[in-house]
């Protein structure tokens, strides 16, 4: 693997020097990125600082996010720059997010024991974060005994819209779990899913069955009346992801980071190549979707099937292409982050399937699980595009952490499943070329 030295790594994006900037010498450890996501007029971006103890055991560790959306808040939990009313940017501390005002509360023991208690559940053991998008939602693990329950933090204003969706879905036959509580505070209990998870299962699960049930599940969805639409599809948000990349690896040395700029243009290639009359999605084609799919989402028994399905906040109207590229994008990032061998191997074989039954040849006639006609066309080429953007926004974060083995890795993969393999290894020899000459 290739080490960088810091007068190698990355330039500083705009958001760490605003955090840098305005806490000055508040930053007492390492940077590190977190996440980044495209939010407003801006980004949520998260970066984990770790102070160094005199014994490993002192170390500390902060988290800080930097939210340039200039999107307003119910009530300020942090810094603010700028005029307040349009703020430059915000800064607050985990887990004092500003539009998650219970997730403070839900992050600590006698807090959280309260909070549950007026629910009437109780709890013996600290809160587990699993999941948490900054400004979006939190999920915690609870637990009494054997007991698991699971507490959802969102934005007050729409936990009363995710119980009814929720409940939709549970009506029209989706596993989804059962809620157990609410409160306008902006907090959901559910129990847990049914079944394992397929990441904890991935030497066994049967990729064929799996998409097959997959499939089926879309169907599914399909069918139910949310009275909402999904989130906006991330092809929306190309051209930021794009630009994000091209400025991150600009000038960066070392063959990893030529091989992630030839994946980088191949793909791109890839989208402006793209007919944009293809890219319309038809509005009869249009149905509920999960807005957000991944494996880490699918919950299946002994024989592959799914028997459990979680995260449903994004779901609603949508293109049943974007939960499919999202699925992709997702088994991409992951066999690009997987230090296991075997969890990559895993990853590969459902990669493999869906991959090949989803923008592989089309069947001559007949129908899909879902019951889609198979005529490959503008499904496949708005799968392809989309996919593509799904790649390049994973690949973000660790080209921006300076991990440009992982990112290379991911955007190489992205580019050999949509076929421009090739053009990234020509790209990547003549980068070789022209940097041997300088």
């Amino acid at each position: 693997m290739e080490t960088i030295d810091a007068a190698e790594a990355p330039a500083a994006s705009p958001e760490e020097r605003l955090l840098r900037d305005a806490l000055g010498d508040a930053l007492e450890g390492e940077l590190r990125v977190l996440s980044r996501e495209p939010y407003g007029a801006g980004a949520l971006t998260g970066f984990e600082e770790t102070t160094a103890g005199f014994e490993e055991a002192r170390a500390q560790t902060r988290y800080w996010y930097v939210d340039t959306s200039g999107r307003p808040v119910p009530e300020e939990s942090g810094l603010v720059l700028g005029d307040p009313a349009a703020p430059q940017a915000r800064i607050w501390l985990h887990p004092a997010d500003p539009r998650l005002p219970a997730l403070a509360a839900a992050s600590f023991p006698d807090a959280a024991a309260a909070l549950l208690a007026r629910l009437g559940v109780t709890v013996d053991r600290a809160p587990e974060l699993l999941v948490y998008r900054p400004g979006k939602r939190a999920m915690l693990r609870m637990r009494a005994g054997e007991r698991e329950t699971y507490l959802k933090v969102v934005r007050p204003d729409a936990a009363a819209t995710i119980v009814d969706l929720q409940e939709a879905l549970r009506g029209g036959g989706i596993p989804v779990p059962a809620i157990t509580g609410w409160s306008a505070l902006g907090i959901v209990l559910t129990e847990a899913a049914a079944g394992e998870p397929v990441t904890a299962r991935l030497d066994a699960v049967d990729p064929a069955r799996l998409l097959d049930s997959v499939e089926a599940l879309q169907a599914a969805m399909g069918r139910v009346d949310t009275g909402r639409a999904a989130r906006d599809s991330l092809a929306l948000r190309d051209g930021w992801y794009r630009e994000r990349l091209r400025a991150a690896l600009d000038g960066a040395p070392g063959g990893e980071a030529a091989a992630a700029r030839a994946a980088l243009g191949a793909l791109e290639a890839g989208i402006d190549a793209a007919d944009p009359a293809a890219l319309e999605v038809p509005a009869a084609e249009l149905r509920t979707v999960h807005g957000d799919l991944h494996v880490g989402q699918l919950f299946v028994d002994g024989a592959s099937a799914v028997t459990g399905l979680i995260d449903v906040d994004t779901a609603g109207l949508g293109d049943p292409v974007d939960d499919r590229a999202a699925l992709l994008g997702h088994l991409v990032a992951s066999i690009g982050l997987a230090d296991d061998p075997d969890r990559a191997r895993g990853y590969r074989r459902i990669l493999g399937e869906a991959a090949g039954r989803w923008l592989g040849p089309a069947p001559q006639g007949g129908e899909t699980a879902s019951g889609e006609t198979a005529s490959g066309g503008a499904e496949r080429t708005r799968l392809a595009h989309r996919l593509a953007v799904h790649v390049l926004a994973h690949a973000l974060a660790p080209v921006e952490r300076g991990e440009l083995r992982v990112a290379a890795a991911q955007l190489g993969l992205g580019a050999a499943v949509l076929g421009r393999e090739e053009a990234a290894r020509a790209a990547g020899r003549g980068a070789a070329r022209r940097e041997g000459a300088t």
